[in-house]
Order: C-alpha cells, then structure tokens, then sequence
C-alpha cells in the first residue's frame, strides 16, 4: 500500500471518528428516550465503519460488496433545527443528511485524483457512504410511514 493510500484510509478513519462523537454528541443533548436510541445507533454503526477502515491495514484488506441503490430521498427533505426534543424521525434526516454529504465528500475527492489507487480507494469510499444513506433512507421510510405496514 503507498504512503499516499494510507493517507487517504487514515483521513476516511478520522471523518468516522468524528461522526462517532457527532451521533454520540447528539444523544447525549436530546431528551426523546427514541430519538437519544436512534443516534446511539448511529454512533455504533460509525464505530463499525471505522473497524471497516481499519480492515483495509490488514492481510486481507477492506473488501466492498453490495452496490446501493440512491433513491434520492436525502435530497428532498431539509435538515431539522436541532432541538432537545428532536423525534427519531427528524433524527435520521439528520443522519441521512450527513451521509449524504460523506457521499459527496468522497466523490469530489475522487474527481480531484487522477486514475489510479488512490481515485479507486475514494470511489469505493462514496459508495460506502452511499450505502450508508440508503440504510438512513430506509430506516427513515419504516419510521415516517409506519402505517404502510
């Protein structure tokens, strides 16, 4: 692996990182019992994506499967004021919100490499993170129209 590749995991690292002490930040200022579950999980699941990253320093590396399907729903919806008493609902257009904007992070850090390891790395890293805000979409689909049940 380059000096260069290892760079761009150990930043991806970080940015999961910081998502942990988003989510963790966030349940630990609101007072909804469901809502301060909803972003525990989320910092869980940036935990694991962390360890995900940290795969990639292993001898068997990161390996990607599944390809996400962007349905677009992120796009549509405006990202709530925060409030003590943000409802789960609002919660997860907070975190479908943010992963969107992980998408892209990693899509213009694509764009900016040229061909190569690097540009692969990154394009692997927005689909992740796509994939990441389609869990967000549906999570958020079985939340805000629960009757369709």
């Amino acid at each position: 692996m380059s000096t260069e590749m290892e760079a761009v995991i150990k930043s991806a690292i970080t940015q999961e990182e910081l998502s942990y002490e988003f989510y963790t930040r966030m349940a630990n200022l609101v007072s909804h019992a469901e809502t301060k579950e909803t972003f525990q999980y989320l910092a869980k699941e940036e935990l694991e994506h962390k360890n995900f990253l940290e795969s990639c320093f292993t001898p068997l590396g990161c390996k990607l499967v599944g390809q996400p399907q962007d349905v677009h729903l992120a796009e549509h919806l405006a990202t709530p004021a925060f409030q003590e008493d943000l409802s789960p609902k609002e919660a997860l257009v907070v975190a479908m919100k943010r992963e969107e904007g992980s998408h892209r992070f990693y899509q213009a850090l694509a764009a900016l490499q040229p061909p190569g390891e690097t540009r692969n790395f990154l394009e692997k890293m927005a689909k992740v993170e796509l994939s990441h805000k389609e869990k967000m979409e549906y999570l958020y689909d079985n939340t805000a129209f629960p009757e369709v049940w």
